[in-house]
């Protein structure tokens, strides 16, 4: 466990290196313009920090674009189709798994991004962030030829990712088990403080920004609470850059 001493001292080490730890934040399960997101808005603006809204893209109601172009920091990307799991009992939750038939996932995944364009959803990215944070190789594999540049799942990325470029969350202050509340402190905080250890120390690398997760649907008050002291830590106190993934993915021809 680690605890706000532990990230101070995090940021002191980067900060003696020279050098400037990335951040970025994605979260998911926006459907519709809601009292919760707007409370999340209200929380990126404040610190001035991009926020990338994972959208399932099923039945997208019709004002999440009007609320959305009102919020220039926000980035869409496609969470899925319909956060269904189509995984047989006993198997971990996924929509986009090992058993279910390729082709569909593909029909499901083209679909999905034909609605999220017919929604007029602003700063749509061609990002993939699969529910429950699970995905096959094979989809893995297939997602570029359906026009996605990037994917997002949880954990530190792997050496060689399959398929596209990962860029991953990290920090989930959320524990799911027995309906979803606020994982603790120590608990959230060892989560950035590993992750920030291990790219400053080689055993991930260097320039994969730590991703912040949050749920805005599932958030208690304690959740809320954590997040904006967090992020006053990381943005009001300096020493930290957090970025939008535009600035970080590479076009078609980039090489």
């Amino acid at each position: 466990m680690a605890t706000w001493t532990d990230l101070d001292e995090e940021l002191r080490m980067w900060q003696a290196a020279g050098e400037v730890p990335t951040f970025w934040w994605r979260d998911d399960d926006t459907e519709a313009p809601t009292a919760d997101l707007d409370r999340l808005i209200a929380l990126a603006e404040r610190f001035s920090i991009p926020l990338h809204l994972a959208v399932v893209p099923h039945d997208i109601d019709a004002g999440l674009a009007t609320r959305l172009r009102a919020a220039p920091l926000v980035q869409c990307l496609q969470h899925g189709f319909a956060h269904k799991n189509h995984e047989p009992k006993g198997a971990r939750a996924s929509e986009v798994g090992i058993n279910r038939d390729l082709e569909l996932q593909k029909a499901d995944l083209q679909t999905g991004w034909q609605r999220m364009v017919a929604a007029a959803l602003p700063n749509l990215l061609p990002v993939f962030v699969p529910p429950w944070n699970r995905i096959a190789d094979k989809t893995l594999r297939a997602l570029p030829d359906l026009g996605f540049r990037a994917v997002s799942i949880f954990d530190t990325r792997p050496r060689a990712p399959v398929g596209l470029p990962h860029f991953n969350g990290h920090i989930d202050p959320i524990r799911w088990k027995e309906g979803a509340r606020f994982a603790g402190v120590e608990k959230t905080l060892e989560q950035c403080v590993r992750h920030l250890a291990q790219r400053r120390t080689g055993d991930a690398e260097k320039d994969e920004p730590t991703g912040f997760v949050t749920h805005h649907l599932q958030t208690d008050q304690a959740t809320w609470d954590f997040s904006a002291a967090l992020l006053d830590r990381l943005v009001a106190q300096g020493g930290t850059r957090w970025i939008a993934l535009p600035e970080v993915m590479k076009g078609p021809s980039d090489g």
